[in-house]
Parts: structure tokens; sequence; C-alpha cells
């Protein structure tokens, strides 16, 4: 949120960018240690779907248009693609007038 919101974090608006670019750079590194987490899992605490997941998902999918976004990440692309087959998530992104076809 620091990062889409940057102006709530500071009275400073020429701070934005940096703001921005030290944000990005810290979701990249969280990025890298959830692939980590999943890389011998199907679901991010193991066999079984949590709501830990779909949170996941829609956070994963919320930082796709970051210079290293979760698509760039062996684990997570396998997860996402998972994730966005399934039924409840493409019902809620049709509503949400999200696209998955990033996914496919």
């Amino acid at each position: 949120m620091v990062y889409f919101y940057p102006q709530k974090h500071t009275a400073a608006t020429s701070g934005y960018e940096d703001i921005k670019q030290a944000q990005e750079i810290r979701v990249t590194q969280m990025f890298a240690l959830i692939d980590q987490e999943l890389e011998n899992k199907i679901f991010l605490l193991g066999d079984n779907i949590s709501a830990c997941d779909f949170v996941l998902f829609m956070l994963l999918h919320w930082g796709s248009g970051l210079k290293k976004p979760p698509l760039s990440f062996p684990n997570l692309v396998r997860y996402l693609r998972r994730m966005a087959q399934r039924e409840s998530v493409q019902k809620v992104c049709v509503i949400e007038g999200t696209s998955l076809e990033v996914y496919e």
C-alpha cells in the first residue's frame, strides 16, 4: 500500500518517487522470499488451499506492474497459474473487471 499511496507516507511531495522506488525494492525482496517458500509446495501452507492463498493471489496480482513482477519468479508463476484456474478466483475477477490472461 505504501507503493501505491506514497502521498500518505510523507508531507514532501517531492519524495513520492523515492518512496515508490524503495517500496518496489522491498516488495521484490518479499516476492523472492515467497517464491522460495513455495518451492516444494502447491499452496502457501502446503497441499491444501487456505484463505492465505486467496489473499496472496490478490497481493501478487497487484504487483504485476512492477519492474520485476511475480511472474518473473519460477515458483510464483506456477502458483499464480494454478490459482488463476480456480473457479472462485475467476468469478471474483469477473466481478472486479480484472483480467487473468497474463496467467494463461
